[in-house]
């Protein structure tokens, strides 16, 4: 089997998860997404870049019973569109605003994981009336040079790169690597358009829902200074830091993550 039938069958099998643990795959205006859960509370999951819904399988069954779960694949990720061309962050936010508002949650908890903690921050930004808790786990959207290059075209860079997004101790099969440098010529990330107008640092002082932040010590892609600095600039937030995790602690540590998402004080 190949690299990428490899990739195509973790991601399948993360995806069953989601229809395993309850949820409903759903599609709307060009979106993809899941809910389901059993809570009176609403949490929006927004996933990373390059990724898609099925990231958030492990924790899904420990917040079910707790809350409405709603995950979309943001655009041009996962199954939703556009499957090519630029993808403007303000497609982003608008067909996420779509998602949201065809569900009906009028407030709710918005947590995203690197790439989708900034557009957590920019939804909050453009609704702050909806947004009631925001959760930033390792991003966030400042104008500062990530630890590791976006792409890897060899060996090396992409282990560098692995190395930074799931711990220096990380020792990645053929297929995964692969996979990475595969994704120097294709992936979504390539397609964005607009980063540069939709850097959040001058306007972080407007946000003034709670907000926590969740990071892995280890995170070698956004570092704890870039948490520190994200801590800084929003008022009242909190910065908790989870051992054991690089850049996607609710993978590499669930159990701990979960407790860090649903704490309140």
């Amino acid at each position: 089997m190949s690299a990428t039938d490899l990739a195509a069958e973790v991601v399948r099998m993360m995806r069953a998860a989601l229809n395993a643990a309850g949820l409903a795959r759903e599609e709307y205006e060009g979106s993809v997404y899941w809910t389901g859960g059993e809570g009176d509370e609403t949490l929006v999951l927004l996933h990373g870049t390059n990724d898609q819904a099925g990231t958030w399988a492990r924790i899904v069954p420990m917040l079910a019973s707790r809350y409405r779960l709603i995950l979309p694949d943001l655009a041009g990720h996962g199954e939703s569109e556009p499957k090519s061309g630029p993808i403007p962050f303000s497609l982003v936010i608008e067909r996420l605003h779509r998602v949201i508002d065809r569900e009906r949650a009028e407030q709710f908890t918005l947590a995203g994981n690197s790439f989708g903690g900034w557009i957590a921050i920019l939804y909050t930004l453009a609704h702050p009336e909806r947004v009631k808790r925001l959760v930033l786990e390792a991003g966030g959207g400042l104008a500062r040079p990530l630890g590791v290059p976006i792409v890897a075209t060899d060996r090396q860079t992409a282990l560098t790169i692995l190395r930074a997004v799931w711990g220096p101790n990380y020792v990645p099969q053929q297929w995964v690597i692969d996979t990475l440098i595969a994704r120097s010529t294709d992936s979504p990330m390539l397609r964005l358009a607009g980063a540069m107008e939709n850097f959040v640092d001058a306007r972080l002082s407007q946000i003034k829902v709670p907000a926590t932040l969740v990071w892995g010590a280890d995170d070698g892609v956004v570092p704890l200074s870039y948490a520190e600095a994200l801590k800084s600039a929003l008022a009242g937030s909190r910065l908790l830091v989870i051992e054991g995790a690089a850049h996607i602690p609710h993978l590499q540590q669930p159990e701990r993550f979960v407790e860090c998402l649903t704490a309140t004080s």
